[in-house]
């Protein structure tokens, strides 16, 4: 976790997240995933950004259920996916659902946005 550098301190006591050789806090879709999913960006860790790619490279070809979404993503709790990534995802356009009126439907799906096909392409050219 990030913690403020003490006065005197040299950057090797600071987290590796924040160090500016790690390049996380000048990645641009790093701070584009941090922005869309509302969170600081030393917050959007490896696992983090790991399930946002399989998320969206599951969704980017065919729509999938959320079931599916859990089973591509490993994560087993149902809240937790809608609450800390679909939701978000929606709300940032990345993802959209292809029942939008209809939210808790047992026939809904999620697909990728053009934004999130976007962030894809640049995260996996870098």
């Amino acid at each position: 976790l990030w913690r403020p550098v003490q006065s005197g301190s040299t950057e090797e006591n600071v987290t590796a997240q924040v160090t500016a050789s790690n390049n996380l806090l000048i990645n641009r879709p790093l701070e584009e995933l941090a922005e869309a999913l509302f969170i600081p960006v030393a917050q959007v860790t490896a696992q983090v950004t790991a399930q946002v790619e399989k998320l969206l490279g599951a969704v980017i070809n065919s729509p999938l259920s959320r079931e599916e979404l859990q089973s591509v993503t490993g994560i087993k709790h149902r809240e937790h996916l809608r609450k800390t990534y679909l939701d978000p995802l929606i709300t940032s356009g990345w993802i959209e659902r292809t029942i939008p009126d209809k939210p808790t439907s047992s026939l809904q799906k999620y697909r990728a946005t053009e934004k999130g096909r976007t962030w894809l392409t640049q995260r996996r050219e870098r």
